[in-house]
C-alpha cells in the first residue's frame, strides 16, 4: 500500500505539470481560476506543493476545468502548430507578392523627365527618381538648360518669329503603351553631333540613325559632318505609330538634309535642300488620310524664304536649282509636292543674313500662316496654297520706319506694297518657276 501511495503522489509543480502534459504556469493558472486540486505544506502561497494523481484525474473528469484540460490544451497546441506550418509558406509567398506588386512598383518605371550630368543623359520617372543613364562619351555635351529649351515639343522663340525644334522627346512612338526616348547628341562646338538614338523605357537601345553623308554640289565636295537642327514626331499615315521627321545641317556649309523614319528607325524618305530648313508642321491638306509635311526653309541660290511640302509616300532627291554651284549632281530631281519661293522684301535685303521661313502655323478654317524671319511679315494661305492675306506686323512696321529714317528704303507700307509682294511668289512645276499655285510634276510622276 505504501508503494501505491507514493506512486499516487506528485511532490512538485514540475511533476504536476509533467503529469498534466502542460507547463508550470498553466498549472498555477488552473489552480487560481479552475480550482486545480493541489496541496501545500502550509498556507503560504510560496510553500512547497504536492498533489495526488487520482484527485487530478477526478478533477479532469468533473468538468470543473472549463474545457482547459491538458488533453484539450495539447490538442489546441497541435492544431496551432499545424496551422502555423500550413500558413507560414503562404505568409512568406504573400509577403513577396506584396513587395513586388506594391513596394517594388511604387518606383514608377515610366520615363518622364531627364537630367544632363557631364556626358550623361539620365532618365527620370515622374517622381524624379533615376531609372537609367546613357553615357554619350561627349565631354562637351550641351547643358541641361539647353536641352530643356528643346524638350518634348516645339517652342516659340523669345522674339516670337521662329521655333525651336526638339532635341529630346519622351513619348510612345511605336504604340506598345510604353514610353520611348528619342535623343539627339548636341555639343557646345557643334562637332561630334549628328546621331539620333532611340531607347526603350528600360534604357535598351532600340535603334539609332547617323545623319548626313558626303555629297557633291557643283564642283565642291561637302563632307559628311552634319549636326541635328531638330526633329519632331507625328502619326503621318494614321497607323497609330509615330514617324520621326529629322532636320540635319552640314556644318558649316549650306546643304541640309530632311529624313523621315518609321517608329522602328527605318528610313522611308530623304531630301536635300540647298539652304537651311527651319520649321516643321504636319497637316492633311487634301484630306486623303495622310498628313503632309510642311517645311519652312530658305533657298541660298535665290536668296528667298521657301515653303516646301512633302507627301510622306514620296520624299526623294534635292531642291530645284539652276546654278551648278547649288545643284547636287549625286541626287535626282526632288519629289516635293510643292516648292514655293517667297518674295524678296526690301527691309530684309538690308540684313547681311539670309531670310528664311522660320515659322509655320496651322490656323482654323483650313488656313496656314507662314512667317518670314527678318521682315516679320506673315503670309496666310488656304490649303490649296493660294495666298489669302499678307499681314504687315508691328515688327514689320518698326523695321520699315527705321530703314526709311536712315534713308535705306523709300517704299511706303500700303496696299500697293502688299500687291507687289503678292505678285512675286514663285511655284516650281517640275521644270520651271510659275506664278500660279502649281504642284511639282515630279511628285505626280512619283505617285504613278
Amino acid at each position: 500500500m505504501g508503494n501505491t501511495k507514493r506512486d499516487n503522489l506528485l511532490s512538485s509543480w514540475k511533476e504536476i505539470a509533467t503529469y498534466l502534459d502542460c507547463d508550470i504556469r498553466t498549472c498555477q493558472r488552473w489552480e487560481k481560476k479552475f480550482g486545480l486540486p493541489v496541496c501545500r505544506v502550509d498556507e503560504e502561497s510560496k510553500s512547497r506543493v504536492y498533489a495526488y494523481k487520482d484527485e487530478l484525474d477526478e478533477w479532469l473528469k468533473s468538468g470543473n476545468n472549463k474545457n482547459s484540460s491538458p488533453s484539450k490544451a495539447k490538442s489546441q497546441k497541435l492544431t496551432q502548430q499545424i496551422r502555423l506550418f500550413v500558413l507560414l509558406p503562404l505568409i512568406i509567398v504573400g509577403g513577396f507578392i506584396i513587395y513586388f506588386l506594391f513596394l517594388k512598383t511604387s518606383i514608377s518605371p515610366v520615363p518622364s523627365d531627364f537630367r544632363i550630368e557631364n556626358s550623361n543623359l539620365i532618365i527620370l520617372n515622374e517622381d524624379g527618381k533615376e531609372l537609367w543613364r546613357y553615357d554619350t562619351g561627349l565631354e562637351n555635351l550641351v547643358s541641361e538648360e539647353e536641352y530643356r529649351q528643346h524638350f518634348q515639343f516645339k517652342k516659340t522663340r523669345e522674339d516670337g518669329m521662329g521655333r525651336s525644334l526638339p532635341h529630346l522627346i519622351i513619348k510612345d512612338i511605336n504604340n506598345d503603351n510604353l514610353a520611348e526616348v528619342l535623343f539627339s547628341t548636341q555639343t557646345q562646338n557643334e562637332f561630334g553631333e549628328g546621331k539620333l538614338i532611340c531607347f526603350n523605357h528600360k534604357g535598351d537601345l532600340l535603334w539609332d540613325f547617323e545623319t548626313g553623308r558626303e555629297l557633291k554640289f557643283g564642283q565642291k565636295v561637302y563632307s559628311g559632318d552634319y549636326r541635328i537642327f531638330g526633329f519632331d514626331v507625328c502619326d503621318l499615315d494614321h497607323d497609330e505609330r509615330l514617324e520621326t521627321v529629322l532636320i540635319s545641317e552640314q556644318f558649316p556649309d549650306f546643304p541640309t538634309q530632311l529624313v523621315v523614319l518609321t517608329s522602328n528607325g527605318e528610313k522611308i524618305g530623304e531630301y536635300w535642300n540647298s539652304g537651311r530648313l527651319m520649321d516643321l508642321a504636319f497637316v492633311d491638306l487634301d484630306e486623303d488620310g495622310r498628313k503632309e509635311i510642311l517645311v519652312g526653309a530658305m533657298n541660298n541660290e535665290y536668296a528667298r524664304p521657301s515653303l516646301i511640302i512633302f507627301d510622306v509616300l514620296s520624299i526623294r532627291g534635292s531642291s530645284p536649282q539652276k546654278k551648278n554651284f547649288y545643284k547636287c549632281i549625286d541626287l535626282e530631281a526632288g519629289t516635293e509636292k510643292y516648292y514655293i519661293l517667297f518674295p524678296q522684301v526690301d527691309i530684309a535685303l538690308l540684313d547681311a543674313l539670309m531670310e528664311s521661313l522660320s515659322r509655320i502655323d496651322v490656323l482654323k478654317n483650313k488656313r496656314l500662316a507662314a512667317t518670314a524671319s527678318l521682315c516679320r511679315i506673315i503670309y496666310e494661305f488656304d490649303f490649296n496654297l493660294r495666298l489669302q492675306n499678307i499681314r504687315l506686323t508691328h515688327g514689320t512696321q518698326i523695321l520699315h520706319k527705321k530703314a526709311v529714317s536712315e534713308g535705306k528704303v523709300t517704299s511706303v507700307l500700303n496696299e500697293d506694297y502688299k500687291n507687289g509682294l503678292e505678285k512675286d511668289f514663285l511655284y516650281f512645276d517640275g521644270e520651271k518657276w510659275v506664278l500660279e499655285p502649281t504642284r511639282n510634276k515630279n511628285w505626280d510622276r512619283s505617285k504613278n
